[in-house]
């Protein structure tokens, strides 16, 4: 009876090949960890020295997320002087924002973009996008059109979720915290109600 087994060589050939695969898969994966990693983290910094602006400037800011597929981005607005939060307002404004119609007769918007913390509209690393955002005053989550989120004189954040995704199994949300501003970090997709409980 001849039994004949693997050959080392046969062996060592099988783990190179597989030690190859696992090359070139690796890295596209650790990128897009790192990138989500490097994303959250510059969230973070920002929603600090925005709380942090807010307080020093007695004004009203709020960071603009735009969800628009191929188009997403991000960028700070301020208001002058201490603003309350008008869902309707802000729900008009998201409106005639799809639109895109301005009238010529309107007055100027209440809140402009300030180039101090942001010098222009941000984008997401290629791979990544908004998967939505979720604020207390929101009545669902927003997937599409622009979100905001506020930052109060007084040193208060609307309590709000970003979730960033690679539109596969990579998602992580970002969780304002209405009463400190601080933003922390959950390694997977949650609501505004689950971070609440």
């Amino acid at each position: 009876m001849n039994r004949r087994g693997f050959t080392l060589i046969e062996v060592m050939i099988v783990l190179a090949i597989l030690g190859a695969i696992v090359g070139l898969g690796a890295p596209r994966l650790f990128k897009k960890q790192n990138n989500i990693k490097s994303v959250a983290r510059h969230f973070i910094v920002l929603s600090r020295e925005i709380r942090n602006k807010a307080r020093l400037s007695n004004s009203t800011y709020r960071l603009v997320i735009q969800m628009e597929p191929n188009n997403e981005k991000y960028w700070v607005e301020r208001a002058n002087g201490p603003l309350p939060i008008d869902v309707e307002a802000q729900e008009k404004e998201r409106e005639e924002g799809k639109n895109k119609d301005k009238k010529e007769d309107a007055p100027p918007p209440l809140f402009q973009i300030d180039k101090s913390l942001t010098k222009k509209e941000q984008t997401l690393p290629d791979g990544l996008h908004f998967g939505q955002v979720e604020t207390v005053n929101s009545k669902a989550p927003l997937s599409t059109g622009n979100a905001y989120i506020h930052f109060f004189p007084e040193g208060f954040v609307e309590a709000s979720t970003i979730q960033i995704t690679d539109g596969n199994k990579l998602t992580w949300t970002l969780v304002f915290n209405p009463l400190t501003g601080q933003a922390d970090i959950i390694e997977k997709a949650q609501s505004l109600k689950d971070t609440q409980r």
